[in-house]
């Protein structure tokens, strides 16, 4: 059994650093990853294929790098460094990646946990965002808030960032209450440094999340890419506190759009800078947040917010049949593959397939693999 256990284990790892392999390459981002997945199979058939139809899809360049051995070393210590942090690495097909990501058009092919794994998954989570440059009664709203959602039970996810992430931050871990730091750097690498006392806070209550490989540092395009994994996050709600007309924060209420999301904004001065960007939310429709009371009441403890209990359902489909359409999200996978990914008998997963190929949840595709019905 532990012999078994240690090769999924292995096998984790090589899925993960396929994906990451893929994901270095340059002019290729999740994305991309995804399309070349979808269209090999599976990232290490897109390693190998062929160097016209990879260049195909992904382009040149990167077709040229996928032999360039400084990048797979790269790929291999930060592999190794996650294993000495013991972080957790979760690729996109595995059991309790987050289903509410998967909805994402570029989903992160790979997380980086740490701190408390079970939050990732767990119901009803507000995201409360805003400016860097957050005013002192911005700062005072987004930290009360943060206490009065958490105190309630739900979890309260931001950036990390200055202004009004780290008061959100701070709000839940006020009242003990639970917290995601979603990051744009490495899982490991506290950013801004100011907030290194708050990262490490969160690591030891919350969780940290990342899709960047360990040791990664800030840079500007990977906070976009951050803000779509906030709104994704954030099933319940997304708040915007206070946003300049040019806040990062606008990008997460794009995405939180895109996805269907519940968007708020806290209404502010007309005639200031620091609340342009929230009140043309509101001009657009967003739903003013006018009591932390009456927010927490309606979108958290009530009928909305409570929709969902526990981890969140990626899927109306339970059970096994949930499993493996989860595990066939990215990848065209064969029977022995599922089994082994889901935990369970060959013959039960030969079972489950054939009903969900009835339904036409899934397609039967040469060679006896499976993947997702488009």
């Amino acid at each position: 059994m532990v012999g078994a256990l240690t090769r999924r284990q292995d096998q984790a790892e090589d899925r993960a650093r396929d994906l990451l392999l893929l994901d270095s390459l340059p002019g290729v981002g999740p994305a991309r990853v995804s399309r070349l997945v979808r269209a090999f199979g599976g990232a290490a058939s897109a390693l190998d294929a062929p160097h016209a139809l990879f260049a195909s899809i992904a382009g040149r360049e990167a077709a040229r790098a996928r032999g360039d051995r400084a990048l797979a070393d790269r790929v291999d210590c930060s592999l190794a460094r996650a294993h000495e942090l013991g972080l957790t690495v979760l690729t996109w097909s595995a059991p309790g990646y987050p289903g509410d990501l998967l909805h994402l058009a570029d989903p992160p092919p790979v997380l980086f946990l740490r701190g408390r794994i079970d939050l990732l998954t767990r119901s009803p989570a507000v995201t409360v965002v805003g400016s860097r440059r957050v005013t002192t009664r911005g700062r005072e709203i987004a930290r009360d808030l943060a206490r009065r959602v958490a105190r309630s039970g739900a979890v309260v996810v931001s950036g990390l960032a200055l202004g009004a992430d780290g008061e959100a931050h701070r709000g839940a871990l006020d009242v003990a209450g639970d917290t995601i730091a979603v990051l744009g750097t490495g899982a490991d690498v506290p950013y801004p440094k100011t907030h290194t006392r708050l990262f490490r806070e969160v690591v030891e209550r919350g969780l940290v999340v990342s899709e960047f490989a360990p040791g990664t540092g800030a840079a500007p395009y990977h906070f976009p890419r951050r803000n779509r994994v906030l709104a994704a996050l954030g099933a319940t709600a997304v708040v915007v506190v206070e946003a300049g007309a040019r806040s990062g924060s606008l990008i997460t209420v794009d995405h939180a759009l895109d996805l269907g999301r519940d968007v708020w904004a806290v209404p502010g001065p007309i005639d200031g800078p620091a609340c342009a960007g929230s009140n043309a939310l509101l001009a657009d429709g967003a739903r003013p947040l006018v009591s932390i009371e009456a927010f927490v009441a309606d979108a958290v403890e009530g009928p909305e917010g409570r929709r969902v209990e526990g981890p969140r359902a990626a899927s109306a489909t339970v059970g096994p049949e949930a499993s493996l359409l989860h595990c066939l999200s990215h990848e065209s996978l064969g029977p022995g593959e599922l089994a082994d990914r889901v935990g369970r008998p060959l013959h039960e997963v030969l079972a489950v397939l054939t009903t969900l190929e009835v339904r036409g949840e899934i397609v039967r595709l040469p060679g006896l693999r499976y993947r997702r019905a488009a």
